[in-house]
């Protein structure tokens, strides 16, 4: 877990994927950082402060960007096909958010 904010922000982070389907926390793949897996797949972390990583990958992201492309606090390289950073400034944020956090996790758990 971070600390202050950051971790207000994973927090509401790891609430809302939960809430949406069957997601549990550990250590990342990627470094040591707490991140949200389904089964055996990694599908978000705490990149840096107020910065996480989501996996959504294509189908998802087909589904998501007319509701979530121009949102202020999504950002998505195309060269991460399945991945989109959210940069967040407070865990309020993440309530704007949990519709597309949902499709990140039912995305993830179809797999």
């Amino acid at each position: 877990m971070a600390d202050d904010a950051d971790g207000a922000i994973w927090d509401a982070v790891v609430t809302a994927m939960q809430t949406a389907g069957p997601v549990h926390e550990r250590r990342s793949r990627y470094g040591d950082k707490p991140a949200l897996w389904t089964d055996r797949r990694e599908i978000a972390h705490l990149e840096a402060p107020g910065v996480i990583d989501v996996r959504i990958t294509a189908a998802g992201w087909a589904r998501a960007k007319t509701d979530f492309g121009g949102h202020r606090a999504v950002c998505r390289d195309p060269s991460r096909r399945d991945w989109i950073e959210l940069r967040l400034s407070s865990a309020g944020e993440v309530r704007e958010l949990a519709a597309l956090l949902a499709i990140a996790v039912a995305a993830n758990s179809s797999r």
